[in-house]
């Protein structure tokens, strides 16, 4: 195929878009674990695990927050790589920004407002991935990038909007919504990744 033909090509075709699977290169026993380590981190969200985490084994619970993401994330960039828009940019943004999390979880006692400063900023670098993943590709990549931006609105604004309206979500109502929306978030990298 020459140079021009491969300049012209129609990448909004439905068939070019269709991403059901991103091969990584990484062996699959990563990718299990680091969906072992997503599943420990969504149930660590419930408030009561987290704040007794965060003051006994703060290590251990900014491990658990950020290792699982960031090699889904890093496989899913590369992944991405042999696709017309891999959007490496912004996943480098979203990588660095979960090893931030890291050591802001890490030393939140010393520190808590860099974790609400990073908490704020959180849709800044989920939306605009999670929106061009939508636009760009149909198929199970589409859907991550749904969810992507489900779990932000979900974790990060739903405990806002409820504050600033008024409304008294009960905690463990809560609770459970951010651990299954954590869940969803997670299979959805298995399923794409695996």
């Amino acid at each position: 195929m020459s140079k021009s033909t491969n300049d012209n090509l129609d990448y909004t075709q439905s068939a070019l878009r269709n991403i059901d699977h991103l091969d990584s290169g990484l062996p699959k026993w990563v990718i299990t674990a680091a969906f072992v380590i997503m599943v420990a981190a969504a149930i660590c969200t419930i408030s009561q695990i987290d704040s007794w985490m965060k003051e006994h084994a703060s290590i251990a619970i900014a491990l658990i927050n950020t290792v699982g993401m960031v090699t889904m994330y890093y496989a899913a960039m590369r992944g991405m790589k042999r696709l017309y828009h891999p959007l490496t940019a912004l996943w480098i943004i979203v990588l660095a920004k979960n090893i931030v999390d890291f050591f802001a979880i890490f030393f939140e006692s010393a520190q808590p407002e860099v974790g609400f400063i990073i908490a704020c900023v959180l849709p800044l670098f989920y939306l605009p991935l999670g929106a061009l993943i939508i636009t760009w590709y149909r198929g199970q990549l589409q859907r991550l990038g749904i969810w992507m931006i489900v779990r932000i609105l979900v974790v990060v604004l739903l405990p806002i909007a409820c504050f600033m309206l008024g409304i008294d979500l009960n905690g463990i109502i809560l609770n459970a919504i951010i651990v299954i929306i954590e869940l969803i978030y997670a299979w959805q990298f298995y399923r794409l990744l695996q």
